[in-house]
């Protein structure tokens, strides 16, 4: 048993142990609440995201001229369906690349992301990680934009608009807006 089996030994050892801590650390959050670093427990989701934008949820909001002020070219686009974004793949991949990023240093997630998106659409976090494990074969904010059209047809793009406005992505809506 030489130096190197014992730094082997407690490399592992070690790695375990962060690993354990990680896992009995997310074990406690719920799926709308995230691990904050900073005061060491979870957190509301939509204490960090903001509320929905009305009481009822999107379904209860009226569709008012919806909704998105500085986006006038936006309210042409209110009504018309989530699916054709899937059939707009320059707008859909320069969303792509502004909502799916990479992990940061040490692992640490951008602001405002598909994961954050998914959540507004009532997806569990577990479905944000399944999504995100398929890359980089497959596109979370692809995956998520099918999910949503698969489980509700009459989903609009005034809706996907109202959640990235929710999120603070002015970026992103500003590429949405090029449907216009």
């Amino acid at each position: 048993m030489g130096p190197r089996y014992l730094f082997w030994t407690a490399t592992v050892a070690a790695l375990l142990l962060i690993w354990a801590a990680s896992r009995e650390v997310s074990r406690f959050c719920g799926h709308l609440a995230y691990w904050n670093p900073d005061n060491k427990c979870c957190s509301s989701c939509l204490r960090r995201f903001g509320p929905p934008a009305c009481p009822g949820g999107l379904e209860a909001c009226p569709s008012s001229p919806s909704l998105l002020p500085g986006f006038p070219e936006l309210q042409s686009l209110a009504s018309q369906p989530l699916a054709r974004l899937l059939d707009e793949l320059e707008v859909l991949e320069e969303l792509i690349m502004l909502l799916d990023p990479e992990p940061g240093p040490s692992g640490i997630m951008a602001y405002g992301t598909t994961r954050h998106l998914a959540a507004r659409y009532g997806l569990p976090a577990t479905w944000s990680t399944f999504a995100y494990s398929l890359r980089p074969h497959r596109s979370p904010l692809r995956a998520l934009i099918e999910m949503v059209v698969a489980r509700e047809p009459s989903a609009t793009l005034g809706q996907l608009g109202i959640h990235l406005a929710q999120l603070g992505r002015a970026d992103a809506l500003q590429v949405l807006s090029k449907l216009g």
